[in-house]
């Protein structure tokens, strides 16, 4: 088992540039649609009427 030192001080950076653009990243996949969009959008059309 690994021993942590518990008084060790951890540092963190925060890079602004970097979360920008994975925010874009982020935004640009949501705005796109999902994966298979087009195959269920075309599936609802042979399901018209089966219900009821």
């Amino acid at each position: 088992m690994v021993k942590r030192d518990l008084n060790k001080q951890s540092s963190f950076e925060f890079d602004e540039q970097g979360a920008n653009e994975v925010s874009e990243q982020i935004m640009n996949s949501y705005n796109s649609g999902f994966i298979g969009e087009g195959t269920a959008l075309a599936g609802n059309d042979q399901d018209v009427g089966t219900e009821g």
